[in-house]
């Protein structure tokens, strides 16, 4: 297996060019909505032992000026945050309403309990108002004996501001529907996306890092295929592209060695600094 740029090697690795205008991208998780291995399945990629092809549900965190901001709340939520040491969550950012994306919300109870704060979280009015009809547990006014996650819902409209970085909404077409993807400096975060509106490429322009979702070798309804993936990351033109929201028809080694310089796949517990 070729090594990642900036030298990772291995699952869990980092670049510890930390500096204070850094940003720090982890992939808590890289694998589709049925995660690999999938329940039931026996293909070669499933009962591989490297680990490089064990994909939990998609998620990932941001890290900047001592905050930690969530990309999705994944079923794994749990397992990825002890995996990864994962202590405190300042802010959530929902792509979408899916199944795969929102499942681990109720874990971010214990985000609340050790912070004694609710979780800011964004996104657009209709993921929101999907959040809040599936999860209506959570939004109740009804005295509760139990916890609950205290989530503050907030709707993104346009670029808005975390602790001082700028936070630029991208609109990402996933089949008939529309979701969202993230930039954040010179990195961007985009995840099942099917195909991306002019005004999502140049806002994507000098963009240096790029997550980018490739579900398999052929195209979906509702994701890009490998080729798409790379077609896209060639016309976005970031120094480097990690792909994700992966399936098991992708095996990590062969695959990678596939691909064009500047795009590999990711893999769950990689870390990159911008």
């Amino acid at each position: 297996m070729r090594p990642t740029p900036g030298g990772y090697n291995g699952p869990g690795t980092s670049d510890r060019a930390d500096g204070p205008s850094s940003i720090r991208l982890t992939f808590l998780g890289t694998g589709g909505s049925f995660g690999v291995p999938m329940l039931g399945c026996h293909c070669a990629v499933c009962r591989s032992s490297s680990p490089y092809n064990r994909r939990t549900r998609t998620s990932a965190l941001l890290e900047f000026d001592g905050r930690s901001v969530l990309i999705d709340a994944s079923p794994d939520l749990r397992s990825q945050a002890l995996e990864r040491g994962v202590e405190r969550v300042d802010a959530v950012l929902f792509t979408h309403d899916h199944a795969d994306h929102v499942g681990g919300l109720d874990d971010l109870r214990a985000f609340n309990l050790r912070q004694r704060q609710a979780l800011p979280c964004y996104g657009r009015p209709d993921t929101l108002e999907a959040i809040r009809a599936r999860f209506s547990y959570i939004f109740s006014s009804a005295p509760a004996l139990g916890s609950r996650p205290r989530l503050e819902l907030r709707e993104v409209s346009g670029p808005f501001e975390l602790w001082g970085r700028m936070i630029q909404p991208l609109d990402v077409l996933h089949g008939h529907h529309l979701i969202t993807g993230y930039r954040v400096g010179d990195l961007a975060y985009v995840t099942d996306a099917s195909g991306l509106p002019e005004d999502t490429y140049r806002a994507l322009e000098g963009v240096r890092v790029l997550a980018l979702n490739a579900l398999r070798q052929e195209p979906h309804v509702l994701h890009f295929g490998l080729e798409q993936a790379v077609e896209t990351a060639r016309r976005i033109g970031a120094e480097r592209t990690y792909l994700i929201h992966m399936g098991h028809e992708l095996e990590h080694e062969s695959t990678n060695a596939a691909l064009p310089p500047g795009i590999e796949l990711a893999y769950d517990g990689l870390s990159v600094c911008v």
